[in-house]
C-alpha cells in the first residue's frame, strides 16, 4: 500500500518537485561543500531514491564521480534522464533491487528513507553497508520522530507516506550494522520537523 502512495504522489508532483529542487541548488551545494573534505573524490556513487537527480547526483558528477541514481517514480527517472544524461537511472524500488557487494565508493538518500517502513528500514542499512567498498562513505538523511505510519492527505496536493525511528534507534542500529559515525547533526526545519543527518564510513 505504502509503495503505491509514495509511486503515485511523486508521479503526480514531479514537475513541482523538481522545480522547488532546483530553486534550491545553489544552497544544496553549498551544504554539500561544506562536507565536501569527508566524500571521496572519485569512484562510483549511489544515489538512493534520487528523484529527478537534482542535487544530489548532478553535484557529484559535476565533481567526477560516477553516478547511480535509483527511484520508484517513473517520472522523476524520467525527469533525471533529460537533466543529467551522464548518470545511470534505475526505476525500480530500491527495497528490492539488488546491487553488487563491495561495489560504491559512496552512498547518499537524502528525504528518501523516510518514505520506508520502519519494519524495512534495518534491512535497508544492511544493504548500504553491503553495497559500499571497505572504506567507503554514505551520507543519509534520516527522521528523527518515533512514528510508525503517518499518511497525510495533501502533501503538495497528493497523498505521502512517512514512517521514522528517533535519531537514538538510528544510531544502535547503525552500530550494530557495523557503521562508524563520523559526523551527525539534527536538522530542524521552520516547519517545526527534524531530521537526522548522519556521514558513515565502513
Amino acid at each position: 500500500m505504502e509503495k503505491n502512495i509514495i509511486k503515485d504522489g511523486y508521479n503526480q508532483i514531479s514537475e513541482l518537485y523538481n522545480a522547488r529542487r532546483l530553486d534550491k541548488l545553489t544552497v544544496n551545494s553549498r551544504y554539500f561543500d561544506e562536507l565536501s573534505d569527508y566524500f571521496p573524490k572519485q569512484g562510483k556513487f549511489l544515489d538512493l531514491g534520487c528523484g529527478s537527480g537534482i542535487p544530489v547526483m548532478k553535484y557529484f558528477i559535476e565533481r567526477g564521480l560516477l553516478g547511480t541514481g535509483i527511484d520508484i517514480s517513473d517520472k522523476m527517472i524520467e525527469l533525471g534522464k533529460k537533466q543529467i544524461p551522464t548518470g545511470r537511472f534505475i526505476c525500480e524500488d530500491m527495497l528490492e533491487y539488488e546491487f553488487e557487494k563491495d561495489y560504491f565508493d559512496l552512498i547518499i538518500s537524502t528525504f528518501a528513507i523516510i518514505h520506508v517502513p520502519r519494519k524495512k528500514q534495518l534491512e535497508l542499512l544492511k544493504n548500504i553497508y553491503k553495497w559500499l567498498k571497505k572504506g567507503g562513505m554514505s551520507y543519509l538523511v534520516l527522521g528523527n520522530e518515533n512514528v510508525e505510519q503517518e499518511i497525510k492527505e495533501n502533501w503538495h496536493g497528493v497523498r505521502m507516506y512517512w514512517s521514522y525511528y528517533k535519531s537514538e534507534d538510528y544510531q544502535k542500529m547503525l552500530d550494530m550494522i557495523g557503521f562508524r559515525i563520523i559526523w551527525e547533526e539534527i536538522e530542524d526545519l521552520p516547519n517545526g520537523e527534524q531530521f537526522y543527518n548522519v556521514i558513515l564510513e565502513k
